[in-house]
């Protein structure tokens, strides 16, 4: 999406193009903290490429611009500037602090409970590592399947009708929902959210579906992931770049956008492994026995306690107890994921 740093009206332009872009691929935060986060995307997007024209070094027809190398040639396409990454992981919301500051708030969470986080993270680190890697062509599609509540997704949903048969108001499917979702790997072309309710024995409902186009950009797209660095210090100190969130919500935000990336990040085993390392690093984190994911399955969870509060916790990821593969959340559940050549197809390269 292009932006023009001149324009005089700059907060007017963010908030038209923040009311295009469609809601993330898994959305299980408020929908004010996505309404910020999008904000954060366009200001850091357009300030971004400003510092770009401005520091650019001029080349001749002759010079190429250097590019990043891959950590592991060969077991991936060719990187994104760097510079992409940056401004995708500041628009997530991320925030400059120094996350080893303390305002003296207590959290409730001993260093025995986060010594804990920290070691179930690291085997965590090392099943991610393990995940089978994927080659991703231009034009492809990366697949999802998952499960929750139809609050999550706010669908599917049947139109009321008054007696004179005009249609009064659109009533959301009350239950547990499958949604496929089908997102371009590039963020070129739109993409496809499929949602279909649930019978109370799990089994798919034709009656309550929606077919959902997906224009714009998510928060991410799988090459902007492919950019990002599998050095944990180095990937904790870009999710940490930006500006505008409180020291006390720290933790809060780095675990809330990193959470927004973990599902496609299963397809990238390097990544996935420094995504937890680096949440390691993040204090109050701390782990939750038998929780259960959107599909009922029973893991072992991680979540965070915000400062000051009472005890009470926030998002819940959740693992299998054996293998440590990432089930999803406490209110949507990952069934699979993957990439497919076409939107509405299903046979996933998982591997």
């Amino acid at each position: 999406m292009n932006t023009n740093p001149r324009r005089r009206d700059r907060q007017a332009e963010f908030q038209d193009l923040a009311e295009l872009l469609p809601a993330p691929a898994h959305p299980v935060l408020p929908q004010g903290r996505h309404h910020v986060l999008r904000e954060h995307l366009m200001e850091q997007i357009t300030d971004e490429a400003s510092r770009q024209q401005s520091d650019a070094p001029r080349t001749s027809p002759s010079t190429s611009p250097s590019v990043p190398v891959p950590r592991r040639p060969g077991r991936r396409l060719a990187l994104v500037a760097a510079p992409l990454a940056l401004v995708a992981v500041v628009g997530l919301g991320a925030v400059a602090v120094d996350l080893s500051q303390d305002d003296g708030a207590s959290t409730g969470v001993t260093a025995v409970q986060h010594r804990e986080a920290v070691r179930l993270l690291d085997r965590i680190a090392l099943a991610a590592a393990d995940g089978p890697e994927v080659t991703v062509r231009d034009g492809q599609y990366v697949y999802f399947k998952s499960q929750g509540d139809s609050s999550i997704w706010g669908g599917p949903t049947t139109p009321v009708r008054n007696s004179d048969g005009d249609v009064t108001r659109m009533e959301v499917y009350k239950g547990n929902v499958q949604s496929e979702e089908w997102q371009p790997v590039n963020g070129k072309g739109d993409g496809l959210r499929r949602l279909v309710g649930l019978t109370p024995s799990g089994e798919p409902d034709p009656s309550h579906k929606d077919d959902i186009s997906m224009s714009g950009v998510p928060y991410l797209t799988f090459r902007q992931l492919q950019a990002l660095p599998t050095d944990p210090d180095a990937l904790l100190k870009k999710l940490r770049s930006g500006s505008g969130v409180s020291e006390s919500r720290v933790t809060e935000t780095v675990f809330e956008n990193v959470g927004v990336i973990l599902d496609q990040a299963t397809l990238l085993p390097d990544l996935s492994a420094a995504l937890y390392r680096a949440v390691a690093e993040l204090p109050d984190v701390h782990v939750v026995e038998n929780v259960k994911d959107g599909a009922g399955r029973t893991g072992v969870g991680l979540t965070y306690t915000s400062k000051g509060s009472s005890g009470g916790t926030n998002a819940t990821w959740v693992f299998d107890s054996k293998s440590l593969t990432y089930l999803g959340t406490s209110k949507s559940a990952l069934l699979d994921v993957g990439v497919v050549d076409g939107k509405g197809e299903t046979d996933s390269r998982s591997s």
